[in-house]
């Protein structure tokens, strides 16, 4: 098993951490919460070329079951597996999330969305871990605001439980692979992490990146990608360090047309 952090991002990008364990159980993952940082699939994450000094959790906690329309997830859950899942046993509210990367856990964290649906809008409740106890916090206590909630850095999210509706199982996948055939046509193929900056309310930081020419401009391995400005990929040997020069010529431009937005990759290790 590799400690090297592109292996275990979706950028393909960062040096080793000290140390890597892997959660596979839910004792696992709440034993290992307390030893190190927790990383789902590395989908919005850029770790440093330095890499990490410390010890990184993978969360492979993947469970899922049905409780009525209730369907609980552990938090290493892949948000593919929960929407299949979800649509097998005829169950509505996830289709937006067809094709999302990454976890239940990370999903709830940054609460996730798409095509006007989002986690905020059917979860139940979510088991965090903070401070060495496990509470149930439901929606109202996790304080979800536009792909943001208010649990703490030290808290990690355990599982979770989402409200679905009964639909037919036909619907439903129709319903999915639309969505997914949507995502697929303006989002760019290769190394990434997705959107670098969430948008501000009423204005669409894609769109001013676009217009401000950045579509193409290279660093290094990194390249913004013509099919999405907001996104940087890695096209072939790109370091953090090529990712923040870009990242800083994204911002000035953001600046310069008069738009604050925060960034919505998430850094692990020195920068």
């Amino acid at each position: 098993m590799s400690n090297t952090l592109s292996e275990w991002t979706t950028f393909g990008i960062g040096g080793a951490a000290k140390r890597i364990d892997i959660a596979t159980s839910r004792n696992q993952l709440i034993d290992g919460a307390s030893t190190g940082v927790v990383l789902g699939r590395g989908s919005n994450v850029l770790a440093a070329d330095g890499g990490y000094d410390g010890t990184v959790v993978i969360n492979r906690y993947e469970h899922t079951e049905r409780k009525g329309c209730l369907v609980y997830a552990g938090s290493g859950t892949r948000l593919s597996a929960l929407c299949a899942f979800a649509a097998e046993n005829g169950l509505s509210g996830l289709e937006w999330a067809v094709g999302i990367p990454g976890t239940v856990g990370g999903a709830v964290r940054m609460n996730a969305g798409a095509f006007l649906g989002a986690v905020s809008d059917v979860i139940e409740y979510a088991e965090v871990l903070r401070d060495g106890r496990l509470l149930t916090l439901g929606k109202s206590e996790l304080g979800f605001g536009y792909r943001s909630c208010a649990l703490g850095s030290g808290d990690v999210v355990i599982g979770a439980g989402f409200a679905l509706k009964c639909d037919d199982k036909g619907a439903i996948l129709k319903r999915g692979a639309s969505y997914n055939a949507l995502r697929k046509s303006s989002q760019p193929s290769g190394k990434s992490a997705g959107s670098i900056f969430k948008n501000p309310p009423h204005a669409s930081v894609g769109k001013i990146l676009d217009e401000a020419g950045l579509k193409g401009l290279r660093h290094g391995g990194a390249v913004i990608s013509r099919e999405h400005a907001n996104i940087i990929v890695n096209v072939g040997g790109a370091t953090a360090k090529d990712v923040c020069a870009l990242i800083r010529v994204m911002r000035g431009a953001l600046t310069a047309a008069g738009v604050q937005a925060k960034e919505e990759i998430i850094y692990l290790g020195e920068f």
